[in-house]
């Protein structure tokens, strides 16, 4: 894809990457742990700052319960969109919109993107109903971007692995981290069924108001469910899944270290999927949960692109020159996080400029709306209606050009030889 480079051709393009590469690791030791896998552990420091948000926020302004729900949902939303999600949400654009070769190779995805951003304004601002259709549809699509992230780095380490694991072995691999997420979540989706079992249980054990409040939602969105998603069949097939596929990849990991082939590295990433995967639909707030795991992704992401942005650039790929720079050595990380840091801080500013205009315009607040939320007739406030008009879109396209370069050859025998 970009600059028509593969992973098998980095190691080719110079001794010392490969050497980095060293026991299995993508890059060494001591970077992929830093950069790739224990940033899971950050995983609850969205959910502190949610909690911490709501205390100040009921301690020091008179708003009311809802609104503070609201502010502090936004509030962790927006520390995790400065540090880590608006500036992963940019570097996808260096290998895309900045790349002239991907703009030569692949005119029609290219320009298919370019119609992304203003679909998603005109759904989201149109009406509740649009809004919700595309909340819902967003979960979906977040969803199996984080799980194709993680096979996408699991291929990495099958790249790496002296063993050659067989491909039945890379399945069980990807398996392990696809559905540790899905049994929780799909459990809330089903107590919006009233007569399912998992609502009979809920409301029993913990009550109908903890029952209702543990229902799913993202934010101010209620999602719009099918039928077959609000079955108890759907969280039971879940919960199988999980049990079978993780049993299945315990059983080989065991074998392979009785065999003395086990891949530490990739050890190590899929304990932490599964661990941030089964710890984060736990809590009440399912929004500012699962920004514990967009923190580990988002990291994670600027920390891949980088390195094959920098391999790109020992492989003597045709780049952006702007790009080129921002990864011209081994030294280059900090300004490569540092420009997409200080693009998103601009990105912010014209955000919150558009929220004012909006402010007057609709006759919101800046963060409280109008109507009930889930009413026909709500509007968000103004600072999330100007995300929705320009951020919400950056977002949606990114996972439009990561379709793309995190393809269906991330399951493929060969993966080495799959363009990335």
């Amino acid at each position: 894809m970009a600059g028509n480079i593969t992973v098998e051709s980095f190691s080719a393009a110079q001794a010392a990457p490969a050497a980095a590469s060293r026991a299995g690791w993508i890059h060494s030791p001591s970077w992929d742990k830093r950069w790739i896998i224990y940033p899971a552990f950050l995983a609850p420091v969205p959910i502190l700052v949610f909690y911490l948000s709501m205390y100040l926020l009921e301690r020091f302004t008179a708003a009311d319960a809802a609104t503070r729900l609201g502010m502090a949902e936004d509030i962790t939303s927006l520390f995790v969109m400065v540090l880590a999600g608006g500036p992963h949400v940019w570097v996808t654009y260096t290998r895309t919109y900045l790349n002239p070769d991907f703009r030569r190779r692949e005119k029609v995805w290219f320009t298919a993107s370019l119609f992304v951003l203003p679909i998603v304004a005109t759904m989201a601002l149109s009406s509740e109903v649009s809004r919700r259709l595309l909340m819902t549809g967003f979960f979906f699509i977040a969803s199996l971007h984080l799980i194709h992230q993680l096979s996408y780095v699991v291929r990495f380490y099958h790249d790496r692995d002296a063993a050659k694991p067989s491909l039945k072995s890379r399945l069980i691999d990807v398996a392990a981290v696809m559905f540790p997420l899905y049994p929780v979540s799909s459990f809330r989706m089903v107590l919006g069924n009233h007569e399912s079992l998992a609502w009979a249980w809920t409301s029993q054990w913990l009550g109908v108001e903890k029952a209702t409040e543990l229902q799913f939602h993202i934010g101010r969105a209620q999602p719009l469910l099918p039928n077959f998603i609000l079955s108890d069949w759907f969280w039971m097939a879940n919960t199988v899944a999980l049990v079978v596929f993780t049993s299945i990849w315990v059983a080989k990991t065991l074998r392979e270290r009785r065999e003395g082939t086990l891949h530490h590295a990739k050890v190590l990433l899929i304990l932490c999927a599964i661990g941030v995967g089964l710890f984060c639909p736990l809590w009440p707030n399912l929004d500012s949960a699962f920004q514990g795991f967009n923190l580990w992704h988002s990291m994670q992401y600027i920390a891949l692109t980088w390195f094959i942005t920098r391999r790109q650039v020992q492989a003597g790929a045709k780049l952006n020159p702007v790009v080129k720079w921002l990864a011209k050595d081994e030294r280059s990380g900090p300004r490569y996080y540092g420009l997409a840091l200080a693009i998103v801080l601009f990105l912010i500013g014209v955000i919150l400029l558009l929220a004012m205009g909006i402010s007057v315009v609709r006759e919101v607040g800046l963060f409280a709306g109008s109507g009930e939320p889930g009413t026909p007739y709500y509007k968000p406030g103004a600072v999330l209606q100007a995300y929705y008009l320009f951020g919400f879109g950056l977002l949606l396209t990114h996972y439009f050009h990561d379709a793309f370069f995190f393809n269906l050859h991330t399951f493929a025998k060969n993966a080495a030889n799959t363009r990335v």
